[in-house]
């Protein structure tokens, strides 16, 4: 039978075989060249994506800020039109001692438009549950009825990030400070938002320490659910932009170009000009969409960054101090301030003792 097989087999005569054998050679090479090609391509999708990391998995990476978005604007109520350089979009910015480095970036950017008038307040050491030692409420009522912004950019909770330790419950089940902290914002949001003005509120960024990162983490989240509760306000989240592809703190994050580029200081607070113009940036997005800024843009004529005064400025190299400012500011991060053990912290409010935290 084999032989019978054999015989109906095709004879292929000797000068032939050899170019069919090396047609059959470059037919295998061809194929697995191309299966090559398709697992490299997949392999460079994947590192794009971040579903596959090269390097230490420490490292932060782009998938950090590919989803969810740090900040979601409907741009709904838009705001008054036209802007003119006579008549600029009244905008301030205010908050902790990041305020020092947000303020001066995102001031310089709005106010190199000509149609958006920035003024910044900055204050180191300073809360929402602090008011013996700064009186945000107070504070920011001044400011307001001084310079009538139009909108308002306010970031705060690092110094707040000191959660108390025990946690007593409250009659919902819930540690009774949340429901504290809720109330410290929502009186804020009553005071930035009077007179129909638009607020941007910012939540801290992650910080390096983890204590207080933990701590953070629940400030922003109370923060964000009453902000959600707002028609005026939107909540930027600061910590997610600031996080790498796990969700924590990130000294270097990639920059406009992809490029990696360090974002916060050695102290693991405050930003460097990097991170403050990244920032700023997310920031300004959806403020111009809303106020439709780039549109009436008149570059030719600047305004001014205006800092107020006994604001934190925060020099390259030197620690915050008072003083104004006549034009575009360039800020550096100051080494970070402890939270003032002096100031007297009402009952109801959180205190900042160092806790020991529990992440939910």
């Amino acid at each position: 039978m084999a032989r019978g097989r054999a015989s109906r087999r095709r004879f292929v005569p000797p000068l032939e075989r050899g170019p069919r054998r090396r047609r059959r050679r470059e037919r295998v090479a061809l194929v697995a060249t191309a299966v090559v090609a398709l697992g490299a391509a997949t392999a460079l999708g994947f590192v794009a994506t971040d579903t596959w990391r090269l390097g230490h998995p420490a490292e932060p990476s782009l998938a950090a800020h590919a989803t969810p978005a740090p900040v979601v604007d409907t741009g709904e109520p838009a705001c008054r039109s036209p802007l003119t350089t006579t008549d600029p979009l009244r905008l301030w910015i205010g908050g902790d001692s990041l305020a020092g480095s947000l303020g001066p970036a995102l001031g310089t950017i709005t106010a190199a438009t000509g149609v958006v008038a920035p003024v910044f307040d900055s204050r180191v050491s300073s809360g929402l549950s602090t008011p013996g030692f700064l009186d945000w409420p107070k504070q920011a009522a001044v400011d307001l009825a001084k310079y009538n912004p139009e909108v308002v950019v306010f970031i705060i909770g690092a110094n707040d990030s000191m959660v108390p330790q025990p946690q007593p419950v409250d009659a919902s089940g819930q540690p009774a400070w949340k429901a504290s902290y809720a109330a410290l914002v929502t009186q804020m949001l009553q005071v930035l938002s009077a007179g129909n003005r638009y607020v941007y509120w910012i939540g801290s960024p992650t910080l390096q320490n983890p204590t207080m990162d933990a701590g953070v983490r629940q400030l922003d989240a109370v923060a964000r659910s009453v902000v959600a509760t707002q028609k005026n306000a939107t909540y930027v989240d600061a910590y997610q932009l600031f996080s790498d592809s796990s969700g924590h703190y990130a000294e270097q994050l990639p920059g406009p170009g992809g490029k990696l580029e360090t974002m916060r200081t050695d102290d693991g607070v405050h930003f460097t000009p990097a991170g403050a113009n990244l920032l700023a940036g997310t920031v300004f997005a959806p403020l111009d969409k809303r106020c439709r800024i780039t549109s009436q843009a008149m570059p030719n004529s600047p305004q001014q960054v205006v800092a107020v005064p006994g604001a934190t400025e925060v020099p390259e190299g030197g620690t915050g101090s008072g003083g104004s400012s006549s034009g575009p500011a360039t800020t550096r991060p100051s080494p970070p301030a402890a939270p003032p053990t002096q100031a007297t912290t009402p009952a109801t409010t959180p205190t900042t003792t160092q806790p020991t935290v529990s992440v939910p």
